[in-house]
């Protein structure tokens, strides 16, 4: 998928994050959204906002249906029932981390949250770059969040972006987690052993 094409469009905006629908009609192995993934939202009015994908979710479209096994793989629906996936969706949770500031990428919350029906797309190799190139201020961001798993949140995020991360990044991430973390030793070696 090209980065110009969205991958969502945004159905609830708050100060901390968003929830997104995914494209229609594309069933779940199909979305391009990975659990962990840096994504972003351009607004007209303020710039760029940065989030990571934390939550995702394929269902019934109306929630008063509900799904029934059919007994066929996805192919095998793919190509005699199509129908079949008009009436499910994807729907994914974001949360912030960054925003484009006059062409300069800072991580943080965002003044604005995104506006209802903004485009989610996939962040260019070199959005990636950009953001790892700050200190890591997105791990306050995620730990202090009260709706995420905070050190499955972490694994999942720099390990789906590994090759950005340089030996100074990797060591202030360690210093910033095992602030969090303090005594709790077990913890943040679990957690960068799984990086």
């Amino acid at each position: 998928m090209e980065n110009n094409d969205h991958i969502g469009e945004i159905i609830s905006s708050n100060s901390l994050g968003f929830q997104a629908a995914g494209i229609k009609g594309e069933f779940p192995g199909k979305q391009p959204i990975h659990f962990g993934q840096l994504l972003k939202v351009q607004t007209p009015s303020h710039g760029s906002i940065y989030a990571i994908a934390s939550y995702i979710e394929h269902s019934a479209l109306d929630s008063s249906r509900q799904i029934v096994p059919l007994g066929k793989t996805q192919d095998e629906l793919q190509r005699e029932m199509p129908q079949v996936f008009e009436l499910i969706q994807t729907v994914f949770h974001a949360i912030h981390v960054g925003y484009d500031d006059h062409g300069t990428l800072s991580q943080g919350l965002p003044l604005h949250p995104p506006h209802l029906h903004n485009f989610v797309y996939l962040t260019s190799e070199n959005e990636k770059k950009a953001f790892f190139e700050h200190s890591p201020v997105f791990i306050r961001l995620i730990m202090n969040n009260q709706t995420v798993q905070p050190d499955e949140l972490i694994v999942a995020f720099l390990r789906y972006h590994k090759t950005f991360l340089q030996s100074d990044t990797i060591i202030n991430i360690g210093k910033e987690l095992s602030y969090f973390f303090g005594d709790d030793h077990r913890r943040l070696e679990s957690l960068l052993e799984r990086i």
